[in-house]
């Protein structure tokens, strides 16, 4: 034990308790997967999302990751990002880059593409790179990885984020995924892939769809939220739906697969994975 890290304070979560809203953003967007189809799986809250759709009533997707592998089974402990050792146990195929952006995604044979994203604005274009101007930004991030691949060719691509009005504006600084870039029919007259682009937003507030200009549209909230405090945290004057009301809570059996089938340690659930506050002894 002693050569092994034991990570203090990453205690199993309870299996009452009231709903949060990242596990309300995580079981709405869980909902948007189809059984059988064919998901291209960013890193992040599109990990823990599509594990469980797997788990409750999406047995049968097949979930590709960018790295090549393509997961048969929900690993026996929550990946930390997509291309955690985990992942390989779990894989009917461990392949590379060519196989799952290549012949899977380019070749036309991914239904859905999860992303997450540092910011999302009013047509769906996703920012990961940078804040302020990309030759001199306040903030630098990661960048795309396959994520401009899956925004570019997905039939349908879900966006899946903590809501914050700072990571809501009107346009990104930076477009690392396109979605409907300038609205209505920019994207096609950019050359894109037609029938491509994005279908949802989720996040702790409420699911977001796309009307036919191209634009973000409040479609429902979280049931602890308000459509006022929706509109209040984005940075335009927000579309809402018709028809617009509060989201289903999660029931008894998505909450329990959640907490304790999938995410027990609270990796995702209440960041453990992060090591806030942990006390980390090697």
């Amino acid at each position: 034990m002693a050569n092994s890290p034991v990570i203090l304070g990453c205690r199993m979560l309870e299996t009452k308790g009231p709903v949060t809203r990242v596990e309300q953003m995580i079981v709405s967007a869980a909902r948007l997967i189809q059984d059988k189809s064919v998901l291209m799986v960013g890193t992040q809250w599109p990990i823990i999302v599509s594990l469980l759709a797997k788990a409750l009533h999406a047995p049968e997707i097949t979930i590709c990751y960018e790295g090549g592998a393509i997961i048969e089974k929900v690993p026996d402990r929550i990946p930390f990002f997509t291309g955690d050792p985990v992942v390989n146990s779990s894989s009917v195929l461990i392949g590379d880059s060519f196989d799952t952006l290549g012949a899977v995604l380019h070749g036309g044979r991914a239904d859905m593409a999860l992303l997450s994203a540092a910011s999302v604005d009013r047509y769906g274009n996703i920012n990961t790179t940078c804040v302020g101007d990309y030759r001199s930004p306040k903030i630098r991030f990661g960048g795309s990885g396959g994520a401009c691949d899956f925004g570019s060719l997905a039939p349908k691509t879900t966006i899946v984020l903590e809501h914050d009005k700072k990571r809501f504006p009107e346009m990104v600084d930076f477009i690392t995924t396109p979605g409907n870039l300038k609205g209505k029919d920019n994207r096609r007259e950019s050359g894109l892939r037609p029938n491509t682009g994005p279908h949802a937003v989720v996040t702790t507030l409420g699911l977001f769809n796309f009307d036919k200009e191209g634009e973000m549209v409040l479609t429902a909230y979280n049931p602890t939220a308000s459509v006022r405090e929706v509109k209040d945290a984005v940075q335009w004057d927000l579309k809402t739906h018709k028809d617009v009301g509060p989201l289903d809570p999660p029931s008894e059996k998505e909450l329990e697969v959640l907490r304790v089938q999938i995410d027990p340690g609270g990796m995702y659930l209440r960041e453990a994975r992060l090591l806030k506050k942990s006390e980390v002894v090697i």
